[in-house]
């Protein structure tokens, strides 16, 4: 009996764990999902200026994160958010020096030390937020990437950072005749001052800052914003009119130290490639999702929100581009023919 018995369990143990060992072998490993790369382990660092739940976060976040998976873990890109690398300006000349690698900059930031970047500047250079982005992928944006690259800065992907438009604390605006003669804060660039100026309003450069006082004490009469800006500072508290005159869109790029680039082996670079092509699409129109949604906010925080007509402050810039626009002249032609 013993004999027999001492079989039975030697035959279920071994039974056992066959069934274990196949179901082991069969179970789900992140580390077989790709193909291995075995190479040198890599730590970049990538800085940016916004929170982590933002849309330009959120999308650089995924971008992170894809490259590792990708990689085996062996390229690593730690993030940094809130300006902990630095503001915009700073990143920037950092990825030029190869202090930072990585970096989420405007196009403003960019056109200091690229002169042609300032296209984006102008006031209803685009009819949509469709027509940047193709002229970002156009031959206008490969001149301007290859420029940037002749600076040690290469670009990993675009986009759009929403339309920046009127908002004011005692009476709405529909036409530029309704800014004649009111203050409207403003970021001191030229081409902002001058565009403001050219609709009918005074131009007031303030910092973001002091412009919730600003708009409360009555020192400015309105600003010009993004709805995620007027949202999170608290500007529909004491700022009840927001009109959608939609004058500037600018795109916003992410950027890596070229030579920090063209350090990586080959599989690398392509993976750094193909996930960077990848977030741009999947980012796609997030931001003005994102932007939509809060203005249904800022409506139900009990700002009036204005249409306005578009067409009559497209005509009241054109003295801007007189000013400006010449230097600019062969890649606003360009950019007029992109459909």
């Amino acid at each position: 009996m013993n004999s027999i018995l001492r079989t039975l369990l030697t035959a279920a143990f071994v039974a056992s764990g066959v069934a274990t060992g196949a179901a082991q072998a069969q179970a789900p490993d992140k580390w077989d999902a790709n193909p291995w790369i075995d190479g040198k382990l890599f730590t970049l660092k990538a800085g940016y200026n916004t929170v982590r739940q933002y849309p330009h976060a959120r999308a650089i976040e995924r971008f992170v994160n894809r490259v590792a998976e990708r990689t085996g873990e062996n390229l690593q890109i730690q993030t940094f958010p809130s300006e902990q690398a630095g503001n915009e300006r700073q990143m920037f000349d950092a990825v030029t020096l190869g202090t930072l690698d990585i970096a989420k900059v405007s196009t403003g930031v960019i056109s200091a030390a690229v002169p042609e970047f300032g296209v984006f500047d102008l006031p209803y250079v685009f009819r949509d937020l469709n027509h940047m982005m193709a002229t970002t992928q156009s031959k206008v944006g490969q001149d301007l990437a290859a420029k940037l690259e002749a600076r040690n800065v290469k670009i990993l992907f675009w986009m759009e950072q929403g339309t920046r438009s009127f908002y004011t604390a005692s009476k709405p605006v529909r036409t530029p005749s309704d800014l004649k003669g009111m203050k409207i804060r403003t970021i001191s660039a030229p081409v902002m001052v001058d565009t403001i100026n050219a609709l009918g309003a005074t131009a007031t450069p303030m910092g973001f800052g002091d412009l919730y006082l600003g708009l409360k004490s009555g020192i400015v009469d309105g600003a010009e914003n993004a709805p995620d800006a007027i949202w999170f500072a608290k500007h529909y508290e004491v700022a009840k009119y927001f009109t959608l005159t939609n004058h500037f869109r600018t795109p916003v790029v992410v950027v890596m130290n070229k030579a920090k680039f063209d350090a990586l082996s080959p599989e690398y670079k392509e993976i750094i490639t193909t996930t960077a092509r990848e977030t741009q699409e999947w980012a796609g129109a997030l931001y003005s999702k994102v932007s939509e949604a809060l203005l249904a906010s800022l409506k139900k925080a009990g700002m009036t929100i204005v249409e306005a007509d578009e067409e009559a402050f497209r005509k009241a810039v054109e003295p801007v581009y007189a000013k400006h626009g010449q230097q600019f002249a062969a890649q606003l032609k360009a950019i007029r023919e992109i459909k």
